[in-house]
């Protein structure tokens, strides 16, 4: 086997398993909140915006309208967002967050920001630096991989 092949395996396996690292952390947070690691990633998406379009949540977080809708109705019992149809286009439904959710939100994006503080709080200013750059590349390659898809 080359050496290439040899590093991609590795680089796999290594992704595989920052990736199960990721859904572990992610259900744990999840469930502190009482939520689900979707309703999270949902609610994420609502921490600089007031309202979204049902079309650009799906966008964004890759799930079907489906999934959604039942997500969305969730969070409507939970009393965090409220549907609005759109008065210019019938078509169109707008997701908004609740006044009151507000401050819920606020602490969950700052919860959010404390617990991966906390995991890279041994990391020292070099390795950080490395990992940022890191991430991006990796990033960026899964954004080309998936836009030829």
């Amino acid at each position: 086997m080359s050496t290439l092949n040899n590093e991609t395996e590795e680089i796999t396996e290594l992704i595989c398993e920052l990736t199960r690292n990721c859904n572990i952390k992610e259900e744990l947070f999840a469930a502190s909140f009482n939520l689900s690691p979707t309703e999270v990633r949902m609610l994420k998406l609502f921490t600089f915006e007031d309202m979204l379009t049902i079309k650009e949540i799906k966008d964004k977080l890759q799930i079907s309208s489906g999934r959604i809708s039942h997500i969305l109705q969730s969070l409507e019992t939970k009393k965090l967002l409220v549907r609005i149809s759109d008065d210019s286009d019938k078509r169109n439904t707008n997701v908004k967050l609740l006044p009151n959710a507000s401050p819920f939100i606020k602490n969950l994006h700052q919860n959010y920001q404390d617990l991966h503080d906390n995991i890279l709080k041994n990391v020292n200013t070099v390795e950080m630096d490395n990992i940022y750059q890191s991430l991006k590349i990796l990033v960026d390659v899964f954004k080309s991989w998936v836009a030829e898809k």
